[in-house]
């Protein structure tokens, strides 16, 4: 297992407070890029990226980077990923709950059957 971030541990310790389903660590979206999402529910294709280091000149937040970035997020919505892109301000209750409403509305919406 890799070394987690802090922002990385505290969404992983307020998922479980509000009791969010498993989440896949580091997961390998992409067929061919070396992309990974930082936590993924892969039966509903939804993504949540912890975007740290936005306030000290990251890689995030550089020039380079960004373009970058928009690359890996543009190309995980072309193969069908919502994303979720949560600086650290965002990582509250309220916020991840509504990841976790959005997920579960998925999950209702992928197993009724067909009309």
């Amino acid at each position: 297992m890799r070394n987690r971030s802090q922002l990385e541990t505290r969404f992983l310790a307020i998922w479980k407070r509000i009791e969010g389903p498993e989440l896949v660590e580091e997961l390998k979206f992409h067929p061919e890029r070396k992309w990974r999402f930082d936590f993924a529910h892969p039966p509903t294709m939804v993504a949540i990226e912890v975007e740290g280091g936005i306030w000290d000149q990251s890689r995030h937040t550089r020039p380079a980077g960004f373009i970058k970035d928009c690359e890996k997020y543009n190309a995980g919505l072309v193969l069908g990923w919502f994303i979720f892109r949560l600086p650290g301000i965002l990582i509250t209750p309220d916020s991840l709950t509504e990841i976790k409403n959005i997920i579960c509305q998925r999950i209702t919406r992928n197993t009724l059957p067909p009309n």
